[in-house]
């Protein structure tokens, strides 16, 4: 027992030193260390504007919406960047809590406006969210809309007869991009 209580004792005695030398480091070393480590990158600039559209003329958006019926499938969703020029921003499309779409932008200029679209299939009833997205991960804007089951005309239409019973399944849509 007392061998082990010896060993250990060494041990520790051993390990002193090196310990000691790193709480003794110099001021100017740790901050070197910790100059090292990769800085992420501060998101600098605005979201000037957000909204759905039903479509953009011009860079700008025609109308802003929050609903729209399934007589339409096709939605935009706009933003206009102010002082983020050489920043990279992400519009997320999600519908229940999934992602749907992620679409980069990469900002080329002071003023800058970004646009994506997203057709939708009329199984894709409900609530939509897109968030604005920085390079950090971190949420800039989220704006939402809500799809309807109503016709202009305020009848229902029917779902597609390829459409899966199982709502959790859902068909991949294309998504358009255009910044400037």
């Amino acid at each position: 027992m007392k061998i082990k209580q010896l060993v250990l004792a060494a041990s520790f005695v051993m390990m002193a030193p090196a310990m000691a030398a790193d709480e003794a480091m110099n001021p100017a070393a740790r901050q070197e260390q910790q100059a090292e480590a990769p800085a992420t990158p501060s998101t600098t600039g605005t979201i000037a504007r957000s909204t759905f559209t039903t479509a953009v003329e011009n860079r700008e958006p025609v109308d802003s919406i929050s609903k729209m019926g399934a007589d339409k499938n096709k939605i935009y969703y706009f933003t206009e960047l102010k002082d983020m020029s050489g920043q990279q921003v992400t519009h997320r499309w999600e519908y229940n809590g999934k992602v749907m779409a992620e679409v980069p932008f990469q900002v080329g200029g002071s003023r800058w406006r970004v646009f994506s679209s997203k057709l939708l299939d009329n199984i894709w009833l409900g609530e939509w969210k897109v968030s604005v997205i920085d390079a950090n991960g971190s949420t800039l804007s989220v704006n939402t809309f809500t799809y309807t089951g109503e016709a202009a005309s305020g009848e229902m239409k029917a779902a597609p007869a390829e459409a899966s019973p199982n709502s959790n399944e859902m068909k991949s849509a294309p998504v358009e991009t255009t910044a400037q």
